[in-house]
């Protein structure tokens, strides 16, 4: 065999094996990431640790505790009282989606909660006890991947966005003169915005933003250089090319900030100014693109979806003032 043909072969035999190998990683970080039974201990590993606070902080945080952990106890005295109801609907896809229900008496008014990443309808009850407060009965759905769905592989947002508008039709088949809230955290964020860009019925009368990001892809390069390995990152393009190839996702298809280029649906952006998982640049990207009438707020020193625990007078304060501009409340 002559050294020409020696070589071509060597080449092909390392091509294919190279192939080989990002196909087998390229399977084995779609399923870390998208498959939510993995995804969570994979979170546990990289979750940030607490930090130590110095004696002046804790004194001063310390002021802070009593209107936090007053309403925590609202929270738990109201759930104790409230069972939510499981309910379930046949998607436009024809897949059975669930979601826990709080019927509060109200059909007038309705809020859908969205839960974020690796969560479940039960990390949103403190959402769904100030939204029955304010008089709303609440949806709280399973989003793809998570908690009772019957998908295996989540999506961040981008199908469950029609799972969204799903729910909303099916509240208007209740009642077709019902007015209705959207409000999302992180993922559930991302879902909310995405349902935004979508042709929506009137009976949508605003959305709550909390923490969303600005696409998948943005996220995954900052979570995979500033939270794991900048080796990681050239990775993400093919995993998202995996995803897509899959039947799931492109990974900057799923693109908030582009979504909301088309709202109509008047919207209240959030984030907490020590969030450092969802980058807090990322809300003001958010907040420009938005075509719709739009406010935004930030909460100092929470973290990532803890703006609503840090400082939940604040949070449910400017929830309220903008909601009452679009419903009655």
């Amino acid at each position: 065999m002559s050294t020409k043909k020696t070589l071509l072969k060597a080449t092909a035999g390392t091509a294919v094996g190279t192939g080989v190998l990002v196909g087998a990683v390229s399977a084995l970080a779609y399923e870390l990431i998208l498959n939510i039974k993995f995804a969570s201990k994979i979170g546990e590993m990289f979750s940030p640790k607490p930090i130590p606070m110095s004696e002046e902080d804790y004194e001063a945080a310390k002021n802070d505790l009593p209107d936090t952990s007053v309403f925590q106890e609202k929270v738990s005295a109201w759930h104790s009282c409230h069972t939510a109801e499981d309910i379930y609907i046949t998607g436009k896809d024809g897949k059975k989606r669930h979601a826990k229900f709080f019927d509060n008496g109200h059909p007038e008014k309705w809020a859908i909660i969205f839960h974020g990443y690796t969560s479940g309808p039960e990390g949103m009850y403190h959402y769904a006890y100030t939204y029955a407060e304010m008089g709303f009965n609440c949806i709280l759905p399973s989003m793809i991947g998570h908690s009772k769905d019957v998908n295996k592989y989540c999506s961040m947002g981008y199908h469950d966005r029609y799972m969204g508008i799903d729910w909303i039709k099916y509240i208007l088949l209740l009642n077709p003169d019902a007015d209705i809230v959207l409000h999302g955290e992180s993922m559930g964020a991302a879902t909310t915005m995405m349902i935004t860009g979508e042709k929506l019925p009137s009976n949508v009368k605003a959305a709550v933003s909390d923490c969303g990001f600005t696409s998948v892809y943005n996220e995954y390069i900052h979570v995979a250089r500033h939270q794991m390995s900048p080796a990681m990152v050239p990775l993400i393009p093919v995993v998202s090319k995996y995803s897509e190839l899959r039947g799931n996702f492109n990974f900057k298809k799923c693109a908030p900030v582009q979504a909301v280029k088309y709202s109509e649906t008047p919207t209240l952006f959030v984030h907490g100014e020590a969030d450092d998982f969802v980058p807090f640049y990322m809300l003001q990207e958010v907040y420009d693109a938005c075509a719709a009438e739009k406010e935004i707020f930030t909460v100092r020193g929470a973290e990532h979806a803890e703006s609503s625990t840090v400082n939940p007078k604040l949070y449910w304060t400017n929830v309220y003032n903008f909601l009452k501009k679009h419903v009655a409340l």
